[in-house]
């Protein structure tokens, strides 16, 4: 693999990632606070992933390799959650800032 296709490879998992990262803060903002630190991982991992994608898979169009980098950094990032939890030093915040399926802001507007 060439220079320039690691970087495009790169910038393709940057741009997988960053649609992950903007799809999930969309649905869970309104349940949860946004974090920066969660909201580029993505990014960042896809970045890391999709060149190892392209390079395995070389003659990959670039769309399947986009799709399978969001696959991959969802599978990534899940089962680090999931270890995590199990070491007991994580728990979403879905379940720790209130009811789930329940907008946090929603308090404010609640009446006995």
């Amino acid at each position: 693999m060439m220079a320039d296709d690691l970087l495009e490879n790169a910038f393709l998992g940057f741009f997988a990632g960053l649609v992950v990262a903007v799809c999930g803060a969309y649905k869970d903002v309104p349940y949860e606070d946004f974090s920066a630190t969660t909201f580029w991982r993505s990014p960042l991992i896809g970045a890391l992933e999709a060149p190892v994608i392209a390079s395995v898979f070389p003659k990959a169009p670039d769309a399947l390799v986009f799709l399978s980098t969001i696959a991959v950094e969802r599978l990534t990032v899940e089962l680090w959650k999931v270890q995590r939890a199990r070491m007991g030093v994580y728990a979403p915040a879905k379940f720790t800032t209130g009811e789930w399926g329940k907008p946090h802001w929603s308090k404010i507007k609640e009446t006995a």
